[in-house]
């Protein structure tokens, strides 16, 4: 790894710098307390809407902007949105009758909270949610009978739409499908059960383009680590590309290091090379 003046950090959350237990370990927590006081920006970058985000991470002093929604939105500390990148109403319209006919799980996000098919929400392990993610799923801020009706309502306002399906050959042929008849789409997934779609030109990586145009940083001076392929375009644009050990191949693939699981620190591993990086840079 070449030595590098990193003076932004894009971090997901969900898998990278949570453990599989949703839980901030005292380690990871206090790297990015130190990369902050170093004076390095550091910024969660979570397919999560900024509703449910972790309070324990947004309350970190120093972590100033949040990136949302998979890129969809950026909010700043206080939680005003300062960028939006909504689905295009004719995409929404085209996504809903081209799955006409077909049963499934949809979820979206409209002005940073959750709306969920209550089958979801009253059963989060049937449709493969973790346990530990069971708590975070019947949180969300709408549990709704009628989600097709509720997308078409607010078919103008979406930061994204989920499709949840367990059937990993059902899941393939909506996304080819959907893939093969629109054209404004990103889809990605952030999980194996998971479908995701926001606006071609809402992914992480635009997110990490935009802010660093709002701050004036270089992106050859910013770092992002990911553990799954919604991460992989914020990587692969990054000054120094990181991947969790356990990450997506498509995160792994993009990656400049390859850093510990979620589960053993990884992200406070990351930080501790940056910070000696910088240091050692700035000595010379």
């Amino acid at each position: 790894m070449n030595s590098k003046d990193i003076k932004l950090i894009a971090l997901d959350l969900d898998g990278t710098v949570l453990t599989d237990n949703n839980t901030l370990s005292d380690r990871v927590k206090r790297s990015l307390e130190k990369a902050i006081q170093s004076g390095i920006e550091v910024v969660a970058a979570s397919g999560r809407p900024y509703g449910s985000m972790p309070k324990n991470v947004l309350e970190i002093e120093g972590l100033n902007y949040s990136i949302t929604s998979n890129g969809a939105a950026v909010h700043d500390k206080s939680g005003r949105r300062i960028h939006s990148t909504p689905v295009s109403e004719n995409d929404v319209i085209s996504l809903l009758k081209i799955t006409e006919g077909h049963d499934l799980i949809f979820e979206a996000y409209v002005d940073g909270l959750t709306y969920t098919d209550s089958r979801y929400t009253s059963n989060p392990l049937k449709y493969g949610c973790s346990e530990a993610y069971v708590d975070y799923v019947k949180a969300s801020h709408g549990h709704i009978d009628n989600m097709r009706d509720f997308i078409y309502n607010h078919r103008k306002e979406l930061d994204s739409i989920e499709i949840i399906c367990t059937d990993a050959k059902k899941r393939a042929y909506i996304r080819q499908l959907i893939s093969d008849n629109t054209s404004g789409f990103y889809i990605t997934t952030s999980s194996e059960n998971f479908i995701e779609f926001m606006d071609r030109s809402a992914t992480k990586g635009s997110g990490v383009e935009w802010l660093c145009n709002h701050l004036d940083i270089n992106k050859e001076h910013t770092c992002a680590c990911g553990n799954a392929d919604n991460d992989a375009d914020m990587i692969e644009q990054a000054g120094l590309g990181a991947a969790v050990e356990n990450a997506s191949k498509l995160c792994l693939d993009c990656a400049d290091i390859i850093v510990p699981s979620n589960n053993n620190d990884g992200v406070a591993r990351l930080i501790e090379i940056i910070l000696n990086t910088n240091e050692q840079g700035s000595s010379n």
